[in-house]
């Protein structure tokens, strides 16, 4: 019984070309797109630079900031403020105008940079390049006796893709795993169809078998289609265990199709349960760690980011691929995942129970 059920969930699924596509195409354009086009390096960055053509000093740090490849110098207009406003420029670097002595160092305090602050994490880093620009700029003579030697681990190039990939595919994943199979449901109860499957020998557990186990092979599939894609194309690097890492897929897309059954208990039709699945998504998102550090979240909510399965999966991805973290650090995460997977199934049976009694 319950494999003729698998046969016919796997046939009403093929049979619909939109099903399809959104199973196998759009995750893949996904991934290429947001790989290519997400990153958190900031360039072109465009500064106006306020000085007196006289000022041989400051002719000399612009062509600096110019070489570093972060800026592009931008002609002021008398009314500078008005091109930071209209975003002809993103900041103005302000030369002081009395007169400077040749053995004056300024690049301390003797210049003011004005940066448009509307997009914070472009300002921040704004302000980072500048200070590296002005400190490669100063003579070596004037320069801090202290000076520190940096080592960037895990990622010595510090590419953002290998930082923003990770987070991009658990999204994608969850996304289609969630949507896909809370709709399954949803869509039996909106075409009268779940009536007629009720007066067939199944049981509960056979029918929520029945509307999951097609899910998790078809998420499992495009899990590892997609982290194919990041290793073979993009080349995100692969430092720890394979069947680490599969295990982590495998108790990921168990816990995400669970999570999309327990949603289609609630829910009516797929209009109700496409609109339920963006809401706990757009939520677990946000408190995944992939747009926003979780360590400066609230307290009252990382005991929600504790249990969020996005941000679980996230650290899972970047602790096996890029870390290659400790097997007892990856297995308490993935018995953690489990065990989420796990109540959200039973959740689910029960709730199921109770509304085909």
């Amino acid at each position: 019984m319950i494999g003729g059920f698998i046969k016919k969930e796997f046939a009403q699924i093929f049979r619909d070309k939109r099903t399809r596509i959104i199973l196998f195409v759009l995750p893949i354009i996904q991934t290429i797109v947001f790989a290519i086009a997400l990153s958190s390096e900031v360039k072109d960055i465009k500064v106006g630079m306020d000085f007196r053509p006289d000022d041989q000093e400051f002719v000399s740090l612009v062509k600096h900031f110019e070489k570093s490849g972060w800026f592009r110098s931008v002609p002021l207009k008398k009314d500078g403020i008005n091109q930071l406003k209209s975003g002809e420029v993103d900041a103005i670097l302000v030369s002081p105008l009395d007169g400077i002595s040749k053995d004056r160092v300024r690049f301390s305090g003797g210049f003011q940079l004005i940066i448009d602050g509307t997009n914070i994490i472009r300002a921040q880093s704004i302000e980072r390049y500048v200070n590296s620009v002005l400190l490669r700029s100063i003579p070596s003579e004037k320069k801090p006796r202290i000076e520190f030697s940096i080592r960037t681990l895990y990622n010595p190039e510090m590419q953002s893709s290998f930082f923003l990939i990770p987070g991009m595919m658990s999204m994608i994943v969850a996304l289609v795993t969630i949507l896909l199979t809370s709709m399954s449901l949803s869509r039996e109860k909106e075409m009268g169809t779940l009536e007629m499957i009720l007066v067939t020998p199944i049981k509960s557990w056979e029918l929520v078998l029945g509307k999951t186990v097609p899910f998790f092979i078809l998420g499992l599939i495009n899990a590892i289609s997609i982290l194919f894609i990041a290793i073979v194309l993009f080349r995100v690097p692969m430092e720890g265990s394979y069947i680490l890492l599969f295990s982590s897929v495998i108790c990921f897309v168990f816990t995400t199709v669970n999570i999309g059954t327990f949603i289609s208990t609630f829910t009516r039709n797929q209009q109700q349960a496409m609109l339920a699945g963006f809401i706990f998504l757009f939520m677990a998102n946000l408190l995944a760690g992939i747009m926003f550090p979780i360590d400066q979240m609230p307290d009252a909510l990382k005991g929600i980011v504790y249990i969020n399965p996005l941000r679980i999966y996230v650290d899972l991805l970047r602790g096996i691929m890029l870390k290659n973290a400790s097997t007892e650090v990856i297995l308490s995460s993935l018995l953690l995942l489990l065990g989420i997977g796990s109540i959200i199934s039973y959740l689910s049976y029960r709730r199921l129970k109770i509304y085909l009694s």
